[in-house]
């Protein structure tokens, strides 16, 4: 990645990506790397640096942070927050950052498989629908055994106000919206074990 330079720096990064104050004490971080050394994701690919992530965010470094491929790969299992002295919900702000990225057209194809499953819930009501038949007949065999319906009954009506909910949000509109086809590559930008600033 090219050396960064001022004038290429997003100074509302920050705003953009955490417009809903979830994660309001990024500009906190004491960048001591306990998250770092408590990620498994880190342990399986050394170039991804949460503290890095954050540093950008706080410099205002889109490009980097957007391109890059490491944003796909968090886990959301929250070893990074638990461990942070400062309290940094950093997979609330992995979230937003890669709704930033989709709205730029970063990594559609790990967004791909989120669309379909979200469309088909808006459809069916329903947010699991288990993929193959041995699934399905597994499932129904638990929930008879347990004295439910075999299928979870889903009225006309419940489908119809998941399908409003969806409509009304502007949820459908946005997953409609979003071409695979208009992805940019995705790459690794980052460095193996520290802040880099170049």
């Amino acid at each position: 990645m090219p050396r960064e330079k001022e004038r290429d720096l997003d100074k509302n990064l920050y705003e953009k990506i955490d417009h809903y104050g979830l994660v309001p004490n990024v500009e906190a971080c004491l960048t001591c790397g306990k998250c770092v050394g408590n990620c498994p994701v880190a342990v399986i690919n050394p170039s991804f640096n949460s503290r890095q992530m954050i540093r950008d965010v706080l410099v205002g470094n889109a490009t980097r942070l957007l391109q890059s491929e490491e944003i796909w790969q968090c886990f959301w299992c929250g070893y990074c927050y638990q461990s942070c002295p400062m309290g940094i919900h950093f997979p609330l702000l992995m979230m937003q950052i890669r709704y930033l990225a989709i709205e730029n057209n970063y990594g559609l194809r790990y967004f791909a498989p989120f669309k379909k499953f979200a469309l088909r819930a808006r459809d069916d009501g329903m947010t699991f629908v288990a993929g193959s038949t041995r699934g399905r007949e597994r499932i129904m065999a638990i929930r008879s055994e347990a004295g439910m319906t075999p299928w979870p009954e889903i009225s006309e009506k419940a489908r119809e106000e998941y399908k409003a909910l969806f409509d009304l949000t502007g949820t459908t509109a946005w997953l409609e919206a979003i071409d695979p086809e208009a992805e940019i590559p995705a790459s690794y930008t980052y460095r193996e074990g520290r802040i880099v600033h170049d």
